[in-house]
C-alpha cells in the first residue's frame, strides 16, 4: 500500500466530509447526523488553516485526514487538532502519526510552538498513541447534556421574569475576561466565538444596567459555549436564570442542548448543571505537545 500525504485546500472539504463520516461511523459518539455545513462551520469556528491540514490518499481516495486550526493559545502561537480520522480499513498502519509527522515541519516553519488536541477518555488506544508521540495531559473536561423533556429541569418562570435578560453583542465578551474561573477550551474560547459572529446568540443578564451574566449559544450544534457570572454576584440564580430563559425560548424541535468541556475541577459548575437536570455523558482529556 502506497499512501501519499498532501496538504489540503478549502475546495477539498466535500471529500474531507465524506472521509469524516466514514472514519467516525463507529465512533463512541454519534456523527451520522452531522451535516457538511455543521462540520465546515465548526472548522471555521476553530480557526481552520486548510494549508496546514493534511489528507492521506490511496490513489485518489482520501483514507485519512487531519484538520488543523491555528491561533494563539495562552501566550504562544499554537495548532489545534479539529479532527483526525482514519477510515476503518486503513487503521493500525500508522497513518495518523504519518500525517502528524508530515505537518510538523510546516508548523515549525510558521513558528507554531504548541499542538493542542482533545481526546475522549474512553479512547485508550488513541491516548496511548498520543503519549507515545510526546503529548501530555494538560486538563480534564466533562461534557454535559440536557434533555428538554427531563423532569429534573426546574422551569421557574417567576424567577426568569425577574431577570432582565437581553440580546447583547460580541463586544461584551471583553468585560468577562477577568471573571472566568479557568481558560475555556479551544472549542469554546472567546476567539472561537468571534470567528462565527452570525452563528451564535449572546444573552446578557443585567442588574442596575450592568451586564453581570452571559450565556453564548451555538444553534447549529445546540451547544452552550459560554456561561459565566461576574464575581461577587454568583449563587443568586443568575446562571440558572440564563439557562432557563435559553431553554424556554428554544425552538420546540430542539430536543437537547450540550455544555461541553467544563473543567473537571470546577465543582460549582458541575453541581449547578446536575441540579438543573444536565447529565454528564462523556469526559475528555486536553493534551498538549511542545513543538
Amino acid at each position: 500500500m502506497a499512501v501519499r500525504y498532501a496538504f489540503l485546500a478549502v475546495e477539498d472539504f466535500p471529500q474531507v466530509y465524506k472521509t469524516f463520516l466514514e472514519a467516525f461511523a463507529d465512533y463512541h459518539l454519534k456523527v451520522s447526523d452531522v451535516t457538511e455545513q455543521m462540520l465546515f462551520n465548526r472548522a471555521i469556528k476553530n480557526g481552520v488553516d486548510f494549508g496546514s491540514s493534511v489528507g492521506a490518499f490511496d490513489g485518489e481516495r482520501m483514507v485519512g485526514v487531519t484538520v488543523i486550526g491555528i491561533d494563539r493559545w495562552g501566550d504562544v502561537k499554537s495548532a489545534y487538532d479539529i479532527g483526525t480520522g482514519i477510515v476503518p480499513d486503513y487503521r493500525g498502519q500508522g497513518l495518523a502519526n504519518g500525517m502528524f509527522e508530515y505537518v510538523l515541519p510546516r508548523l515549525r516553519g510558521e513558528r507554531v510552538k504548541k499542538f493542542v488536541l482533545e481526546v475522549l477518555q474512553v479512547n485508550e488506544p488513541a491516548i496511548r498513541a498520543y503519549r507515545k508521540t510526546g503529548f501530555e495531559i494538560a486538563r480534564e473536561f466533562d461534557c454535559f447534556q440536557l434533555e428538554r423533556k427531563k423532569t429534573g429541569f426546574s422551569y421557574d418562570t417567576e424567577a426568569i421574569a425577574e431577570l432582565d435578560v437581553q440580546p447583547v453583542g460580541q463586544d461584551i465578551l471583553e468585560s468577562f475576561d477577568d471573571h472566568l474561573e479557568w481558560r475555556p477550551s479551544w472549542e469554546n474560547s472567546f476567539a472561537s466565538i468571534r470567528r462565527i459572529p452570525d452563528e451564535v446568540e449572546l444573552y446578557g443578564a443585567f442588574v442596575n444596567g450592568e451586564c453581570v451574566g452571559l450565556i453564548v449559544y451555538y444553534p447549529l450544534l445546540n451547544w452552550v459555549m459560554t456561561l459565566v457570572v461576574k464575581r461577587g454576584l454568583r449563587r443568586r440564580g443568575i446562571a440558572s436564570g440564563l439557562l432557563m430563559r435559553l431553554v424556554n425560548e428554544l425552538d420546540p424541535c430542539v430536543e437537547s442542548i450540550r455544555l461541553n468541556n467544563v473543567e473537571h475541577s470546577d465543582t460549582g459548575m458541575r453541581t449547578l448543571l446536575e441540579k438543573l437536570g444536565f447529565d454528564m455523558f462523556v469526559s475528555q482529556y486536553e493534551m498538549e505537545f511542545d513543538l
